[in-house]
C-alpha cells in the first residue's frame, strides 16, 4: 500500500505539470478544423473577386444572325472581234451551263464578245465571336447566298455592219449558290462612337465554294475585309449592319487560268453578347482604363 502511495504522488504532478507547460499545444490539437468540413461559401465569393480583368482569357461570346444581299461579280469578259483578228478553231468556244459547248459561241460572223456574270441574290449566316480583349474579338463566320448565273453576247444581226449590235442573253444557271466560312479579326472602335453607333473594322479568310448545277464546283481561298456599325438595343441585345468586301481567284474553264474577282455583301444581324467577365471584375477594370485617360 505505501509503495502505491508513493506513485500517486509522481502521477499527479506530473499530469499537473503537462498542462501546466503545454496548455497550448493541447488546446490546438482540441480546436483543429476539421479539413474535410465544406468550405464557407463567402470566402470563395472573396476569393472570386480577388480576379482581375486579365485572368479571364476569354472576356465574353456573340452569337450573330444575319441576313442580307450579295453582289454576285463579273469573272469572264471576252472583248469584241476586231476586223483583223485571227481566231483559231476552239479559241471561242464558250462552256454552257449545261457542260457542252454553246453554240452561239460557234457563229462568230453574228456573236462574240462573251460575258459570263453572277447576279445579285439574297444571303444568311451567322458569326460566333470570342473577345480576346476588351474591343478584340476573332469571329468564325458562316455564309450561304443565292444567285443566278448567265452568259450575254454581243449580237450582230448584220455581219457586214458591226456598227450595228446588241447584247443579248444566251444561257443561264438559275441554281447557283455560295458557301463560304472563315475566321476575322475585329475590332471595336468604341472611341469612334457617334450618334450610339460603334463601328467595328475587321479582316480575315477562310473558304468558299462556288457551285453551279451541273459545272464542275468552284472552290478558292479568299481574303475579306468589313466595315459594320453597331447599336445597342436592350440588355445584351444589338443590332448590326455590316459590309464585306471577299476577294478570291475565279478558276475561268475558257481562259485556262484564274481571275481575280470580287463578292460585295450587304447584311443586317441581331448579335446577342453573353458576359463572362462577373460585372464587379468589369467594372474595376473599366475604372482603371478611365483614371488612366484622365492622368
Amino acid at each position: 500500500m505505501k509503495t502505491a502511495k508513493i506513485f500517486e504522488l509522481p502521477m499527479a504532478l506530473t499530469l499537473a505539470l503537462v498542462f501546466f507547460l503545454f496548455p497550448g499545444s493541447l488546446l490546438a490539437q482540441q480546436d483543429a478544423p476539421d479539413t474535410d468540413a465544406p468550405v464557407d461559401n463567402a470566402n470563395l465569393e472573396f476569393m472570386e473577386e480577388e480576379l482581375h480583368f486579365s485572368d479571364y482569357k476569354v472576356k465574353a461570346y456573340t452569337l450573330t444572325g444575319f441576313y442580307g444581299n450579295f453582289s454576285g461579280a463579273t469573272y469572264l469578259e471576252n472583248q469584241p472581234l476586231g476586223e483583223r483578228t485571227v481566231q483559231t478553231d476552239g479559241a471561242g468556244d464558250i462552256i454552257a451551263f449545261n457542260g457542252e459547248i454553246l453554240p452561239e459561241s460557234l457563229d462568230i460572223l453574228h456573236y462574240d464578245a462573251a460575258i459570263k456574270e453572277i447576279q445579285s441574290g439574297p444571303a444568311f449566316g451567322g458569326r460566333v465571336g470570342l473577345y480576346v480583349n476588351r474591343d478584340f474579338h476573332l469571329d468564325l463566320v458562316g455564309t450561304y447566298a443565292s444567285g443566278k448565273a448567265i452568259t450575254t453576247m454581243r449580237y450582230m444581226p448584220v455581219p457586214e455592219d458591226r456598227s450595228f449590235d446588241q447584247r443579248v442573253q444566251v444561257d443561264e444557271d438559275p441554281d447557283f449558290n455560295l458557301i463560304k466560312g472563315g475566321v476575322h479579326l475585329a475590332y471595336d472602335a468604341r472611341p469612334a462612337t457617334f450618334f450610339g453607333l460603334t463601328p467595328k473594322l475587321g479582316f480575315g479568310l477562310g473558304g468558299m465554294i462556288n457551285r453551279f448545277s451541273n459545272l464542275e464546283d468552284k472552290t478558292a481561298l479568299f481574303l475579306e475585309g468589313n466595315f459594320a456599325l453597331e447599336t445597342h438595343l436592350k440588355d445584351n441585345l444589338s443590332l448590326i449592319g455590316q459590309v464585306d468586301l471577299t476577294t478570291f481567284a475565279f478558276e475561268v474553264d475558257e481562259l485556262g487560268y484564274s481571275n481575280i474577282v470580287k463578292y460585295t455583301t450587304f447584311s443586317l444581324g441581331l448579335t446577342w453578347y453573353i458576359d463572362v467577365v462577373p460585372a464587379n471584375v468589369r467594372a474595376a477594370h473599366l475604372a482603371e482604363l478611365q483614371a488612366a485617360e484622365d492622368n
